[in-house]
């Protein structure tokens, strides 16, 4: 057996999520993923809603995300937002950031969705030809594929967003200089499959309430008795 690194020396992973899930408030209105879901549940939603969450905040992406919904008639699908035009579409999501761009990911999306026949495609295709087709999609990145494969289609893989990669570098679980996929590979064989959809978005919370890029609240966190580095959040913002 390999040396368990860091966190993963001190605990295993099912104790890990017990902790988190028992100590962190999850509301499905402060995530995106969970609101399209919720207000629609159609694939391309959650699809539309993971574009807008790129490189901003969850509030900021929901605001869009309701926007969009408002300017398409009350349901997000690919049809309607080819039906709409480009400048609608920016200024519906501005509040999102980089409209532009998302508006163009979201129209190409529908298109391909459309060509490939329809919705049903999102659901259908094994997972890895899936990621595949997702990540063939102008704008469409790792993050992106791997949040809808992981919510939508509950594939085995670790969608890894800025916090899940500073907590695992925090955690000990990989170096300082880490990626995406070492991060994802290291956080899926320290949660699981069954657990790396629900663990993702506890440690978007934890990132959120303790683990903060600067001023982290070390000393309140609920693993400060087992994270590798209680106290050193302070130096560990600076380094980065």
């Amino acid at each position: 057996m390999p040396e368990r690194r860091g966190i993963a020396g001190r605990v295993d992973g099912e104790t890990l999520y017990q902790l988190l899930s028992q100590s962190l408030r999850v509301d499905w209105r402060d995530y995106v993923v969970l609101v399209a879901d919720r207000l629609d549940g159609n694939p391309y939603a959650v699809l539309a809603a993971i574009i807008l969450s790129q490189n901003t905040s969850d509030r900021n992406s929901i605001r869009a995300y309701h926007s969009l919904r408002r300017l398409l008639g009350g349901r997000v699908t690919p049809e309607a937002v080819l039906a709409a035009s480009e400048e609608e579409l920016i200024e519906a999501i501005r509040p999102a950031g980089l409209a532009r761009q998302k508006a163009r990911t979201l129209r190409e999306a529908a298109k391909r969705v459309i060509e490939a026949g329809g919705e049903r495609v999102l659901l259908e295709k094994p997972p890895e030809e899936l990621r595949a087709f997702l990540l063939s999609i102008p704008g469409v990145g790792k993050k992106t594929a791997d949040v809808f494969l992981s919510f939508k289609r509950h594939a085995p893989v670790f969608a890894v967003d800025t916090h899940a990669l500073r907590i695992a570098r925090r955690w000990g679980l990989v170096g300082e200089k880490a990626g995406y996929d070492e991060a994802s590979r290291a956080l899926l064989g320290l949660f699981g499959p069954e657990k790396s959809e629900e663990a993702h978005r506890l440690l978007i919370a934890l990132g959120r309430q303790y683990c903060r890029a600067r001023s982290p609240r070390c000393s309140e966190c609920p693993l400060r008795g087992l994270c590798p580095y209680p106290g050193r959040g302070v130096e560990i913002a600076r380094e980065k």
